[in-house]
């Protein structure tokens, strides 16, 4: 189904799992939320909180990776100053 723009347009599908829903939304990622890890194709928090969904489980091994090693990175670097 295409919108008036040549957008595809996307329904949810009966059975989908839905992410739970974050209070803090619209924040970004907090020091407390990592590490995150991956469990199958869901990104999730330390407190069990799923973040993201990967379109499969090696993009979300990759991303997690990423988004561990940053953190690490800004860890270090809040403590080198």
């Amino acid at each position: 189904m295409f919108g008036s723009d040549g957008v595809q347009l996307f329904q949810p599908t009966a059975g989908a799992r839905e992410c739970r829903d974050r209070s803090d939304r619209s924040l970004p990622l907090r020091s407390e939320h990592f590490p995150v890890e991956v469990r199958g194709r869901e990104i999730v928090t330390q407190q069990g909180v799923i973040i993201a969904v990967a379109a499969d489980p090696a993009i979300g091994e990759e991303i997690v990776r990423r988004l561990n090693n940053s953190d690490r990175s800004d860890q270090e670097d809040q403590w080198a100053l």
